[in-house]
């Protein structure tokens, strides 16, 4: 049996060194059922992890006005409950048996002395679990918001507003629920002790590169409010300091081995009377847009430059691009573009209104160029009051 774990393990966990693989497989237990078994209930706090071995489960939901929806009928070298091996927390679907199965199961309890008896397995382990949890979250995302699109085509104008408000909360939710309990997680395998002194430092890194996603997310929310509330304030600005800020700032919050921000700032560029906040922001939001949509990595290009009438800030990326007739769509708030072919994109929507409501009350605007699989460029466009050029 232990050598047949450890085959089992072997494809959930690649990479994982053989003694990492011996060590759970000690601790992890076959069991068969028969087909209608319950495994995980929706809601309930349990703490085992499953791998399927043999035959096919149901993954469904509750929503809103449905009973229960399957969402999913995992088989043969797939795994659920695997949150249950990093925090104490509900089931977030119902897992039940639709023919005899035979899965491979890990208490959490198990797995955090196998961790302690092994602490080099911990990263790896937690990586591949945190991978699991954003793909899984990407998937429901789309799902959730197809659904919500379709309850919109059936509702007059008022419901409708109260649909979207309802896709946004739940698209919110699950933006934030990966870097959350990746950065719980995280801790909790620290503070179980099953992490080395050497280890931690790591360990730590991760959990606040995880919660510096969720204070933007938040910030960009309370932004875009207090935009309509609070009007800035303008004072002289250097547009190479704000440019050079925003870079550096995005490097850090979206650290992207595969991705290179090349900047280009050319001489003579004149002040702008704006509000330096607002601007970081607006370069800041083309920027992360420019990452998001790079999936396969490449050169970002930031192109400072002006002329007699507008000085202009160009961020240009070797992504996907998007058709021309959907440019004014991603301007809208809450509107994303969620998947191409090829890749999901997370995110709720919220950058590039931001981007343009920031430039607009500048008096400027923002020029698009995309073509489908050769990249976009979003142009910056900024007035220069005469008295400034003489």
């Amino acid at each position: 049996m232990k050598h047949e774990a450890t085959t089992i393990l072997r494809q959930v966990f690649p990479g994982l060194s053989e003694k990492g693989l011996a060590e759970l497989a000690s601790v992890a237990e076959l069991h068969t059922y028969p087909p209608g078994t319950i495994l995980c209930h929706e809601g309930g706090f349990e703490d085992t992890f499953y791998i399927i071995v043999e035959g096919r489960c149901r993954v469904s939901k509750h929503f809103e006005e449905e009973t229960q929806r399957v969402l999913h009928h995992p088989g043969p070298g797939e795994f659920f409950g695997e949150i249950a091996l990093v925090q104490e927390g509900p089931r977030t679907a119902t897992v039940s048996a639709v023919e005899p199965v035979l899965l491979l199961e890990i208490g959490r309890e198990a797995f955090i002395s196998a961790l302690q008896r092994n602490a080099s397995m911990a990263i790896r382990i937690m990586l591949q679990v945190t991978l699991r949890l954003r793909d899984a979250d990407r998937t429901a995302i789309s799902d959730l918001r197809q659904k919500n699109i379709e309850l919109a085509q059936a509702y007059e104008e008022l419901e409708t507003q109260q649909r979207l408000r309802s896709a946004f909360l739940t698209t919110v939710a699950h933006e934030m629920r990966t870097p959350l309990t990746a950065a719980t997680g995280y801790l909790q395998l620290v503070n179980s002790g099953a992490v080395s002194a050497e280890q931690a430092p790591q360990f730590l890194r991760t959990v606040a590169q995880n919660l510096d996603t969720v204070v933007h997310l938040v910030n960009n929310i309370l932004f875009l409010q207090e935009m309509e509330l609070i009007v800035p304030e303008f004072e002289t600005l250097k547009m190479e300091q704000i440019v050079l800020e925003a870079v550096e700032e995005t490097a850090e919050r979206m650290p992207r081995a595969d991705i290179a921000i090349e900047t280009q700032i050319e001489s003579g560029i004149p002040e702008v009377e704006g509000d330096a906040g607002g601007l970081n922001r607006a370069v800041s939001a083309l920027l992360d847009n420019a990452i998001k949509f790079s999936p396969d990595g490449g050169e970002i290009t930031v192109h400072l430059h002006s002329n007699e009438e507008a000085l202009r800030i160009a961020v240009s990326d070797p992504g996907v691009g998007l058709p021309m007739e959907r440019v004014d769509d991603v301007f809208k708030p809450f509107t994303r573009v969620e998947a191409t072919s090829d890749h999901l994109f997370n995110g709720i929507g919220l950058g590039l209104p931001i981007a343009k409501q920031v430039v607009e009350s500048h008096g400027g605007y923002i020029e698009v160029e995309s073509e489908v699989g050769a990249g976009s460029t979003f142009t910056i466009v900024l007035p220069i009051a005469r008295e400034k050029m003489e």
